[in-house]
């Protein structure tokens, strides 16, 4: 069983609109890095961000890829598929990024397309890596395709994941050495004689997955090195996501008064976190929304002292917490509802970005 490795909804062919501004909303997929798992999320908000009347003037372009090691068939790839690590899968994403961007351009006319990204789990983590690289090739003079205009961050995993309840179980079985080859080995060895349409089956009965879910995660299964790379990306993410390594360029800084608080990505960025995500420690998300996060609200009892609160934060980035039970796979069973959540976050990140 195979699953297609790229994702793309465009703008539908009666309501794209020529020379208008194009909009590139790209999606970087968390581990297990396959794209196909987030089919039903890109329907629902691809037909969302068209039928809102505030977004009616501009064309959308929602693309997402799988992960480097995550190919499905041999097929994939011209050469035999490597195990990826965390900054590979870095570099990999940033280059199709490029390519994506190039492909917009030249089917669009559109020279210089505005990209939202979007990252879920460690693809968080990834953005702002991304987001720092760009940042520094604009100072620097570089070359310049796009114009990144914010990002949005659904249950990031980008500090210190191995504390989370979760991470705790795995950092200690992922020491144990070869660990990702012993149990790619025996995965290997107990499906090699089951078919795929019976696996299948089998996945929707034990683990309740809806269709798409189980089709994407049969076919990693059967996928030449797909249960490898979720390991061994894996103990890459337990060793790298640590402490808070980003600076100005990506939190941003305070600008002085009377100066206009929303001329960088910083202000537009949207961190949505689950109220108990097992792959995210409380006190760690806690600690970086004291640190870095914009407070919408005060709970001061005082008007004004919530005023100045938000005039000084305003610069800082969203970050919230779902009020209700969605949770960190939400891209099995709960894609509508936070395509409903991203719809809103487009939208403000356009109307923020516009008024500069």
């Amino acid at each position: 069983m195979e699953t297609q490795t790229t994702l793309y909804y465009a703008p539908s062919a009666g309501r794209s609109k020529a020379g208008a501004q194009e909009y590139l909303i790209f999606l970087i997929p968390g581990n297990p890095g396959l794209i196909p798992y987030y089919d039903p999320f890109f329907s629902a908000l691809h037909t969302l961000l068209e039928s809102t009347p505030a977004l009616q003037s501009y064309n959308f372009h929602i693309c997402g890829h799988s992960l480097a090691g995550f190919q499905t068939s041999e097929h994939d790839s011209q050469s035999p598929p490597e195990l990826a690590g965390l900054q590979k899968q870095i570099e990999y994403v940033d280059d199709l990024l490029y390519e994506r961007v190039d492909e917009v351009r030249q089917s669009t006319g559109c020279i210089t397309p505005k990209v939202i990204l979007m990252g879920h789990s460690v693809g968080a983590y990834i953005l702002l890596e991304i987001i720092r690289g760009h940042r520094k090739q604009v100072e620097s003079g570089g070359k310049q395709d796009f114009d990144l205009i914010g990002g949005i961050l659904l249950f990031p995993t980008i500090t210190h994941i191995a504390r989370s309840p979760s991470g705790i179980v795995a950092s200690a079985l992922l020491r144990i050495p070869y660990s990702a080859h012993i149990a790619s080995a025996i995965v290997k060895s107990f499906m090699y004689f089951l078919p795929s349409n019976i696996l299948y089956h089998l996945v929707r009965l034990i683990m309740r997955f809806p269709e798409h879910a189980a089709r994407t995660t049969t076919a990693l299964i059967k996928s030449p090195i797909g249960v490898k790379e979720v390991l061994f990306l894996a103990k890459d993410e337990m060793d790298m996501i640590t402490d808070d390594k980003w600076g100005e360029e990506v939190w941003g800084a305070a600008t002085e008064p009377g100066t206009n608080s929303k001329d960088t990505i910083n202000s537009n960025l949207v961190f949505f976190w689950g109220r108990h995500d097992a792959w995210v420690a409380q006190k760690t998300r806690n600690d970086l929304m004291e640190a870095r996060g914009y407070r919408a609200s005060s709970s001061k009892d005082s008007a004004s002292l919530a005023s100045l609160e938000a005039e000084q934060d305003g610069w800082k980035p969203t970050m919230l917490i779902d009020e209700g039970k969605i949770p960190h796979g939400f891209c099995l069973k709960h894609s509508e509802v936070v395509a409903e959540k991203v719809r809103g976050w487009v939208e403000d990140i356009i109307e923020n970005h516009n008024e500069i």
